[in-house]
């Protein structure tokens, strides 16, 4: 079973001249293969996404930045059974052709040209593992109704056994770091957990080659370690070029000696950051000059651009650019607010000034303009 602060200038024009590769994928299924219990998953790198199938014979065309795109394929058999299928891709060409053996039509077979299921790689992941998971597959089976409903000590083994399997997969990853599997267990599984610290985290990215390190899944998986790092007043903030929702590039370097900056993390299902969306306007109304960047966390694309325009947010907005929100923290709550000096300084934290009403913004802009 699969189980699933800076950069120097120099490597940001080298992250952004990898050239995207996509994928040539035909995905092949059975004429009696029922569509709609069906679900394919494509992850490019940073994200996975649902991919609607709706044909027996079809390609998948996408965009990814990773050394593999991998595709999981999941589907409901008649005897009332799933497979969950995980298959990895590059830009050749693919075939992934799914038949059933011979007229029994419960048990569902593949085979695949220039795609691979690093099955090999997997069973020995799971066999050096296999100890760990099965004192959690216990665990579950014995205590599965009675995690996280106020029982400390349930919750307690719970943790320890869970991080036990996590520490026992990552010195497996330590130690055959090269393999890309892995690579993409580590990003998919143990990169965001919560059962291990941020600096074991990092010690295991670090021992990966450092081709890999250097390409644009390290870095996105860099700039995501980064961010556990609190931001220091007087310093710059990650560097970052992006295109806003007007197709314009925009970049902090922009503006470095030439304009303040307010940079505002949000989302139009955010309360907290839509009552504050006044004073943000009051803000722009009173310092001209004063450029404001609004990142969001929306995946709604047409209600994210209605609300803007419904409460006249008159600035740069950028629409859910995974990077750059990993980059600052993905994990940290919003609103998050930041304002930066012309000399590209980090002048303000709303976190770290622990500022409730943006009352201590008001005095940092009051301070850089009088």
């Amino acid at each position: 079973m699969y189980k699933l602060y800076l950069f120097t200038f120099s490597l940001f024009i080298s992250i952004f001249c990898y050239s995207q590769k996509q994928t040539n994928t035909h995905i092949i299924l059975p004429k009696n293969i029922v569509l709609k219990t069906l679900r394919i998953l494509f992850d490019d790198g940073k994200k996975e996404e649902n991919i609607l199938h709706n044909d027996i014979d079809g390609f998948i065309n996408k965009e990814f930045i990773s050394e593999y795109a991998s595709i999981k394929i999941s589907y409901n058999l008649s005897n009332g059974e799933s497979i969950n299928d995980l298959f990895f891709v590059n830009n050749q060409p693919s075939i992934i052709k799914y038949f059933y053996s011979s007229s029994e039509t419960a048990k569902l077979n593949y085979t695949l040209t220039n795609a691979y299921d690093f099955k090999i790689q997997n069973n020995k992941f799971l066999e050096y593992t296999k100890n760990e998971v099965q004192e959690c597959k216990e665990f579950l089976e014995k205590y599965s109704d009675s995690i996280f409903i106020n029982k400390p000590l349930i919750d307690s083994i719970y943790r320890s056994k869970f991080s036990a399997l996590s520490t026992k997969e990552m010195q497996y990853i330590s130690m055959n770091s090269s393999d890309y599997y892995l690579k993409w267990y580590f990003r998919r599984n143990l990169l965001k957990s919560n059962l291990i610290d941020n600096k074991s985290v990092y010690n295991v990215f670090k021992r990966f080659p450092k081709s890999y390190i250097d390409s644009e899944e390290g870095i996105f998986i860099k700039n995501y370690l980064n961010s556990f790092t609190a931001f220091k007043k007087g310093e710059e903030l990650p560097f970052f070029r992006v295109k806003d929702i007007a197709n314009n590039f925009v970049s902090l370097l922009d503006y470095k000696h030439k304009s303040n900056v307010l940079v505002v993390f949000w989302a139009t299902w955010c309360v907290p950051c839509i009552n504050e969306i006044p004073t943000i306007r009051a803000l722009k109304s009173k310092y001209k000059d004063l450029e404001i960047i609004f990142i969001s966390y929306d995946t709604d694309k047409s209600l994210f651009l209605s609300k803007i325009k419904e409460y006249q947010m008159d600035w740069i907005h950028i629409f859910n650019d995974i990077d750059l929100i990993n980059s600052y923290g993905s994990y940290k709550a919003i609103p998050r607010v930041y304002a930066i000096n012309k000399n590209g300084q980090l002048i303000y934290d709303r976190d770290q000034d622990k500022d409730k009403d943006l009352s201590l913004l008001e005095i940092a802009l009051f301070n850089l303009y009088k």
